[in-house]
């Protein structure tokens, strides 16, 4: 397979670090990924990398510089619009919601089926901190891909 083309990680900002972990501390860890500790960049920001070792997913939490934390995010705005992650089931959907509303974000959508894909595209969209926008979703195309995409390379790690 090749790696051109493949997302490498992404980063988003936050206006409080220390307390946006308070929400993606449980919902990342929900979704496999393990949590970073708070590293200081060169110029003294703060961030979290957080990385998911079962599919190799990065998710970079910077804190925003101090001029910059009460600008509110907008999803249409120019940027950033969602980011979305992956299930392996309905259930585990119908979990991320449950977990996203304990934790305080705001239901925006769903959980239910969206015309996205013929083959099943089961999601909840919600607000988290900041307001920034996230979709959890089981799409069984995705899935089938991913297991076909290992089963393949058991085999050549296999020979």
């Amino acid at each position: 397979m090749p790696l051109i083309g493949s997302m490498n990680h992404v980063s988003i900002t936050v206006s409080d670090l220390t307390r946006a972990m308070n929400f993606f501390k449980p919902f990342l860890e929900f979704l496999g990924y393990r949590i970073g500790d708070v590293i200081q960049d060169p110029n003294g920001r703060k961030l979290r990398v957080n990385f998911n070792l079962g599919n190799g997913a990065v998710l970079n939490i910077w804190e925003a510089k101090p001029e910059f934390a009460a600008h509110p995010f907008e999803v249409y705005e120019v940027g950033l619009h969602h980011i979305a992650f992956n299930t392996d089931t309905h259930e585990q959907v119908d979990q991320a919601c449950v977990m996203a509303k304990r934790l305080g974000a705001e239901i925006l959508d769903g959980p239910g089926e969206f015309p996205y894909d013929p083959d099943g595209w089961y999601a909840v969209y919600f607000v988290g901190p900041d307001r920034l926008k996230f979709e959890v979703v089981h799409q069984p195309s995705t899935v089938r891909r991913y297991e076909e995409r290992a089963r393949l390379a058991e085999k050549v790690m296999s020979r």
